[in-house]
């Protein structure tokens, strides 16, 4: 399988409270040239002239933040060193406030082929809440866009969860989403990670998550509301329209081999999984010099690549193959980690047939619990 190729745009208008990805408030262009100076280096450190990869995606951060110009350049330097015409999918994110008809077209030529547009929810008073810097017109404003522009392949993102959002409020914004025509969606429950706002304000008392039972009624209504509506759950929080699923995020899920480029950007291959260092200047200062940009590396001991190949390929709906696992990493899966999957199968959280585990019933709501099991054991 051909490594995928992903690349680190960090920039962003706002700071979301929730989000703990690696992204800064930075909107001058100086910076920006900066960091494209830097990517140009380091992909070409990095990445292979010509080589085709599996697949690409131009996340963040919010790359639709860049300038019309910028964003040019950067699939200019993208396209430099990969094939993309022939690669299986280019994705790119875009977040409402920055994304224009321009913008998009500008994507389009510049090979991307499926977006991923940032909504969350299309409620003002959630969207304050979650610090996003779009309206719920800035949502349909987008994906009028990326119609107009060509683009057939649009995926939506939303969340659930957000305190104090009621069943009424989470079904309306899936509903609004689905009359927009979406080919895709991802359908995230919002979770309270450490070193964000939301867990800050969680630990000082003045946030809570909703009650269990809220965000489980949640969960169940969206996978039955979106079978209905013609969408595949193909991952826990992931449901293929026309569209078709999201190919880079399965490759993840299927511990395949990717190049991440940009700061704070991960990489793994064959077994050796690399961060690079996240500051933007210590990135930066680093690629422009010519050395590796890396800030950490691990080589991953067989074991744990099986536990990290199980708790990735449990949360797709069709589970993960034992065999397959085993022919790759050369440690028996089966064996070695029965006692904990036979414990699962009788607590109805996963299902084990013809050599594949897959998430059941209550299972489906415990996802990183089933999967950090493997881990824990790993360790």
């Amino acid at each position: 399988m051909l490594p995928s190729l992903y690349v680190h745009v960090p920039f962003c208008v706002v700071k979301c409270g929730y989000c703990d990805f690696n992204s800064y408030v930075v909107d001058e262009g100086q910076a920006h040239d900066r960091f494209l100076d830097a990517l140009a280096a380091e992909l070409a450190l990095r990445w292979p002239q010509g080589a085709k990869p599996s697949t690409v995606f131009i996340g963040g951060g919010t790359p639709s933040l860049l300038s019309l110009e910028r964003l040019d350049r950067l699939f200019a330097i993208i396209r430099e060193r990969g094939d993309l015409a022939s690669c299986a999918e280019v994705s790119m994110e875009a977040n409402p406030e920055s994304f224009t008809v321009e913008k998009a077209r500008a994507a389009f030529v510049g090979g991307v082929r499926r977006l991923s547009v940032g909504a969350q929810t299309f409620h003002a008073h959630h969207l304050k809440a979650l610090d996003r810097a779009h309206d719920a017109e800035g949502i349909e404003g987008a994906f009028a866009a990326a119609r107009e522009a060509g683009f057939e392949n649009v995926s939506i993102d939303l969340m659930f969860g957000i305190p104090g959002e009621t069943q009424e409020e989470w079904r309306s914004d899936l509903e609004r989403a689905l009359r927009l025509g979406t080919d895709h969606l991802s359908c995230y429950n919002l979770t309270f990670e450490p070193g964000t706002r939301f867990e800050r304000d969680r630990l000082r008392g003045r946030l809570a998550p909703n009650a269990q039972e809220v965000d489980r009624e949640m969960f169940e209504w969206t996978r039955r509301r979106l079978e209905e509506a013609g969408f595949a759950a193909y991952e826990v929080s992931n449901f293929a329209g026309r569209g078709g699923p999201c190919l880079h995020n399965d490759h993840y899920w299927l511990q395949g081999d990717y190049v991440g480029v940009g700061p704070g950007a991960s990489s793994h291959r064959a077994g050796v999984r690399s961060t690079n260092l996240k500051g933007l200047d210590a990135w930066a200062d680093a690629a422009l010099a010519g050395v590796t940009c890396a800030g950490s590396a691990e080589t991953l001991r067989p074991l744990q690549r099986v536990a990290e190949a199980l708790w990735l390929g449990v949360r797709r709906t069709d589970g993960v193959d034992f065999d397959e696992v085993q022919e790759r990493v050369y440690v028996d899966a089966r064996s070695v980690f029965a006692p904990i999957f036979e414990r699962q199968v009788e607590s109805g959280l996963v299902s084990f047939k013809s050599g594949r585990l897959a998430l059941a019933g209550e299972g489906l709501l415990l996802a990183d619990q089933v999967g950090g099991d493997y881990l824990e054991a790993a360790l």
